[in-house]
């Protein structure tokens, strides 16, 4: 059976993302990896490596982005936990079987198929189901590379530094 193979990223909507970068970067030690906009959700956002592990900060452009509304709703704090899973497929397969509502709308990218599961089976957290083609992203210069490929080739996405 397809499974959990470990906890990707975390990430918190935030109200001022270069505010939250600084503060990782100076008070935890963290190194900035990316900064990008995602155009069509209204949000932009950073990926912070701290030892071998990623956090994702998001800020919304726009009142009507899920990030604020998540802040008007959650506060600031975590806003979603991406997992890499082995066979996202079968795993999707599993869950819906259970019962469980996936939104499969980024299932079908190629490279990077992804699905989310909503608040109510995550414990109150997003989950984002990942299975990258190319390999995992992660903090090595091969997985950072697949990430800014993510990035720079997506349609909805643009790398702002």
């Amino acid at each position: 059976m397809a499974k959990v193979v470990r906890i990707n990223h975390v990430a918190f909507a935030v109200k001022n993302m270069d505010e939250a970068i600084r503060s990782a970067v100076e008070n935890l030690g963290g190194e900035l990896m990316l900064k990008f906009e995602c155009t069509d959700k209204n949000y932009k956002g950073a990926c912070i490596q701290l030892g071998e592990s990623i956090i994702s900060v998001l800020e919304p452009t726009d009142d009507s982005s899920f990030i604020a509304q998540h802040i008007q709703a959650k506060g600031v704090g975590v806003q979603h936990i991406g997992l890499e899973i082995d066979n996202l497929e079968e795993y999707v397969a599993h869950l819906e079987k259970q019962g469980v509502k996936v939104d499969k709308s980024q299932l079908k990218d190629e490279e990077y198929p992804e699905a989310l599961v909503g608040p109510k089976t995550g414990n109150g957290v997003v989950l984002q189901l990942t299975q990258w083609k190319g390999g995992h992203f992660d903090v090595s210069p091969e997985g950072k590379e697949r990430l800014r490929q993510k990035y720079l080739t997506a349609d909805n996405l643009r790398v702002l530094e």
